[in-house]
């Protein structure tokens, strides 16, 4: 089928071929032909059929106008010759038929184009449909597009999302949601609200104020149950509006752990340099007459006859003051830190030495020393005598927690920046209660022990521009992780690389490197 959005030179070139196939045919029946083959009424016959092929063309091509412009111009120019030379156009003999056929031209032009017609608005529908269906394809594809892009952004998230519809039943979870809330896809999906979130009151009426449009927003801090692990996060609903309607609502879960952390430590740190100020004041004042008694004393025994009661008083009375002395010093250490050397240390070196001189007392309690260091470990920017006394706190610690003896790990791992050393332990554990006041000055769980190790680690810590965490479990044992600035930054990182040592009771040595892997 010809299409109508055809060049106007086509169109004139077809209406031109139709007037003329028109006139030569009507000339013929005007000054006919003489041929032996055919007789004269026959011919005329003849023309009169072909005078259809201009006609069904024109129709064709231009449809009910133009096969009526071709039907017409046809009867006007077949009239007078069939008056003339074919006995007029009266209803009886010849002329009737002469009469037929002029409205058999009009006709099958009318019909003709008719259904042409018919068709071009068939086949110009199909083409709508067919550019709809094509603009509703791309449509779909550009939906198909955005969904998938504002998932990857859902799921590239830190923060937990949570959408909801206008039930208050969920409808996305991203990825964080899942592994902040515990649970898989299909035990959040399709689930309301209020069940999810059954235990906390709080947010399920939040959630309903601002579904109900009675409330823009809304935000809190509540604690989610993890894991098993207690989990403080941020909550904010907001509504999801189309068309000026609320739909839905769209909670977002921020964690807030590693900042509640942070926030202890600053607290921590702040307390602990305003403490450590009143304490070397304090040790300071109380080590001078500290002095004095102490050579009284010495003065005493001196004139004592040996073997005198007395005399055994005067040694009690010395043994505390060194008692005393040496509570001082380590306040005096705790309160004005002397002042540190900054350098490239070699951990792998200095832990190294640390482990050799604490593998007797490690023997004395059943644990095994560490015959060989963390092998591979990058230097660090640290004071190297500040640096074993951290080691020997928490190596010392570690080792006292275990009093049946137990396995001590000590593992290394490069994260952003910094060496994280831990030092993990199967001992007693720490109660949660007192896991909050383990940094704390004079907090002790032993009876000889004076409080200020943990706090003393702190201070250094801190000095090294660094962090230290602990985790524990009551009955399970407690790790104690030290991050400290590495020396040198790399410039890239294919992952992090870890090492660890561990002993058990029977002297076996475990070393292994490890690379793309966690603290263990």
């Amino acid at each position: 089928m010809t299409d109508r959005a055809d060049k106007p030179w086509a169109q004139i070139r077809d209406a031109v071929l139709v007037a003329v196939a028109i006139v030569v045919i009507t000339y013929f029946h005007y000054y006919p032909l003489h041929l032996e083959f055919i007789s004269h009424d026959n011919f005329h016959i003849l023309l009169r059929r072909l005078y259809y092929i201009p006609i069904l063309f024109s129709a064709y091509r231009f449809g009910i106008k133009g096969g009526l412009l071709a039907s017409i111009s046809v009867s006007v120019l077949f009239i007078p010759h069939a008056i003339m030379t074919m006995g007029g156009l009266l209803f009886e003999g010849e002329a009737l038929e002469n009469l037929f056929d002029i409205l058999l031209y009009n006709m099958v032009a009318l019909i003709m184009g008719a259904v042409v017609e018919a068709k071009r608005r068939q086949a110009q529908r199909y083409e709508e449909v067919l550019k709809l269906n094509r603009e509703i394809e791309d449509r779909e594809t550009d939906i198909r597009r955005m969904k998938a892009y504002t998932e990857s952004i859902l799921n590239s998230v830190s923060s937990g999302v949570i959408s909801c519809d206008r039930r208050g039943t969920i409808v996305t979870v991203n990825p964080e949601a899942r592994k902040m809330l515990a649970r898989h896809e299909e035990d959040l999906v399709a689930f309301p609200l209020v069940r999810i979130f059954e235990k906390h009151d709080e947010l399920n009426r939040a959630a309903e104020l601002v579904l109900s449009g009675k409330q823009t927003r809304a935000t809190m801090e509540t604690e989610l149950e993890s894991a098993g692990r207690p989990m403080p996060v941020a909550v904010r609903i907001t509504p999801h509006r189309s068309s000026g309607q609320t739909v839905g609502i769209v909670i977002t879960l921020e964690d807030l752990t590693e900042v509640k952390d942070l926030t202890e430590q600053l607290l921590r740190a702040d307390k602990l340099s305003g403490l450590g100020e009143l304490v070397a004041g304090v040790a300071h004042e109380v080590r001078n007459p500290l002095g004095v008694i102490k050579a009284s004393v010495q003065m005493l025994e001196q004139e004592m006859e040996q073997g005198c009661q007395d005399a055994e008083l005067t040694h009690v009375m010395a043994q505390e003051i060194d008692r005393l002395d040496s509570v001082v010093n380590a306040l005096l250490d705790f309160g004005r830190p002397s002042q540190s050397q900054f350098g490239p240390v070699d951990a792998h070196r200095v832990l190294g030495e640390v482990v050799l001189l604490t593998k007797q007392f490690a023997k004395q309690q059943n644990v095994t020393v560490f015959d060989e260091s963390l092998e591979g470990l990058p230097e660090i920017r640290a004071d190297e005598d500040r640096l074993k006394q951290i080691f020997v706190n928490l190596i010392s610690n570690a080792i006292q927690a275990m009093p049946d003896g137990g396995n001590l790990t000590i593992s290394a791992a490069v994260r952003e920046g910094f060496l994280r050393i831990s030092f993990s332990d199967t001992g007693i554990g720490i109660s949660p209660e007192e896991k909050d006041r383990i940094f704390d000055p004079f907090h002790t769980t032993r009876a000889e022990g004076s409080g200020l190790g943990l706090s003393i680690v702190h201070r250094i810590v801190d000095a090294h521009n660094g962090y230290i965490t602990a985790e524990s479990e009551p009955g399970t044992g407690s790790t104690f992780t030290v991050g400290l600035p590495m020396a040198y930054q790399p410039e890239g990182e294919a992952g992090d690389r870890v090492s660890t040592a561990s002993e058990s009771t029977d002297g076996t040595v475990l070393t292994t490197i490890e690379e793309d892997t966690d603290v263990h």
